[in-house]
């Protein structure tokens, strides 16, 4: 590859690690090229950036960027999973995909300034998405609002009960 292009690539790459909500590194080994060729394309539709880059262009392309902690696990085959919108779309896809096929396997990931072990990635990719989970926990907050409200209702609706059974009673005497 010309110098151009792969400055080109590095600045590619600064960019997606400065934007990227979370990066999950991961070795391909073991997949053919129809099997990378179908997880690429399952990550596009998830709008998750899959590449397989040469190393020392990741490791500069992560100088000076969130994820320049990463930069140790850029050995061997390595893929890069990022993410602009979510903080565990790529690990979800990735373990997905590996259940199927059994590869590729997780080295490490940063997702909001943490660093993630293999464990760690895996965990992550068995919790819904950010916005399911604020919406869980907005509703555990909200449960014991509704149910003392419906406990008041019921209380007010026996006393219009009692209250109407009097005024029948009386006006039948």
């Amino acid at each position: 590859m010309a110098r151009p292009e792969k400055v080109a690539v590095v600045e590619s790459l600064s960019t997606v690690f400065q934007g990227a909500r979370s990066v999950v590194l991961n070795d391909f080994t073991g997949l053919n090229v129809e099997k990378l060729s179908a997880l690429r394309k399952l990550c596009r539709e998830h709008r998750v950036d899959y590449r397989v880059v040469k190393n020392t262009l990741a490791k500069r392309g992560a100088q000076g960027t969130p994820v320049e902690e990463l930069a140790r696990y850029f050995d061997g085959p390595t893929a890069i999973a990022a993410s602009m919108e979510s903080e565990n779309i790529p690990a979800k896809i990735l373990a997905q995909f590996a259940g199927e096929n059994e590869a590729p396997r997780f080295k490490a990931a940063l997702v909001e300034g943490r660093l993630l072990d293999e464990r760690q990635i895996i965990e992550l990719a068995k919790l819904p998405n950010k916005e399911v989970l604020l919406s869980m926990a907005l509703a555990g907050i909200k449960a014991p609002a509704n149910n003392l409200v419906g406990v008041l209702q019921g209380t007010l609706r026996k006393l219009l009960y009692a209250m109407n059974a009097i005024v029948e009673k009386g006006t039948t005497e």
